[in-house]
């Protein structure tokens, strides 16, 4: 936590789009990290595992942008699309009037949303149809989440299948949702065991994205970063239900 009060609690001025989303991103992930923990420690293993998905998309978002400055107005611009295509879904459910008093609140109405949609729209077409030459709306605001994880390389390729897999499948109403409880474990060995993960993985996340904070604003971190990341390493291998542990408790029997 001091580490992170380096990174997020002191004064700061955005020089350019990328250090606002960046320095918010990472904000982000920090209230997503404090939640997990909690979550984790008080035995709610599936809850963090739900939140750390989140974290772990934003963690990558971020680094993916730190890394390309120039798709940071991009990611920003893109907002339009995404606010007005839920306003549609909403609007197949809802009335207008309905809609538009709930938005009220925020300042905003459908038909601001529709105008800030159609001003960007046209920056994010992409050919449908090679032969007839047709165009659509671009499914998300830059490549898809995975091809991101390639890009940046590690510890975000390791830790995909734990962090945003698995995860997924938690959110969504999957098969695996609906019966992760169904485990050889009894359940409190299955919410120690989703809870250690949850906490593990968010950590080692959260810690990489301390690593973008120190490149993105040259905090000169790296030294304290690399002994977190050991410290954390070595406390989940010798954990009481760690490797290490079994391996003892296998010796001493």
């Amino acid at each position: 936590m001091s580490l992170t009060n380096k990174c997020f609690g002191r004064p700061w001025t955005p020089h350019n789009r990328m250090q606002d989303i960046g320095f918010h991103l990472g904000e982000t992930c920090r209230q997503d990290f404090l939640d997990i923990a909690f979550l984790a420690v008080n035995g709610h293993g599936i809850a963090a595992q739900k939140l750390l998905r989140g974290l772990y998309e934003r963690a990558v978002t971020l680094e993916y942008i730190r890394q390309n400055p120039e798709k940071a107005e991009r990611f920003v611009r893109y907002a339009a699309i995404q606010e007005f295509k839920g306003a549609n879904r909403a609007l197949e459910v809802v009335t207008r009037e309905q809609f538009d008093a709930e938005m009220a609140r925020g300042g905003t109405s459908f038909e601001k949303m529709r105008e800030f949609h159609d001003q960007v729209k046209p920056e994010f077409q992409v050919t449908k149809c090679k032969t007839c030459a047709t165009k659509e709306t671009a499914f998300s605001w830059d490549v898809d989440l995975a091809s991101m994880v390639k890009k940046i390389g590690e510890p975000y390729k390791s830790l995909l299948l734990v962090c945003y897999t698995i995860p997924n499948l938690q959110i969504h109403a999957t098969l695996a949702s609906a019966f992760s409880r169904e485990a050889v474990e009894t359940p409190e060995e299955r919410n120690i065991h989703d809870s250690e993960i949850s906490l593990i993985c968010a950590t080692l996340v959260f810690i990489a994205v301390l690593q973008s904070q120190s490149e993105l604003f040259s905090l000169k971190l790296d030294e304290y970063i690399k002994a977190g990341w050991d410290e954390v390493t070595a406390v989940w291998k010798d954990r009481p239900h760690g490797p290490l542990a079994k391996k003892t408790a296998a010796q001493a029997t």
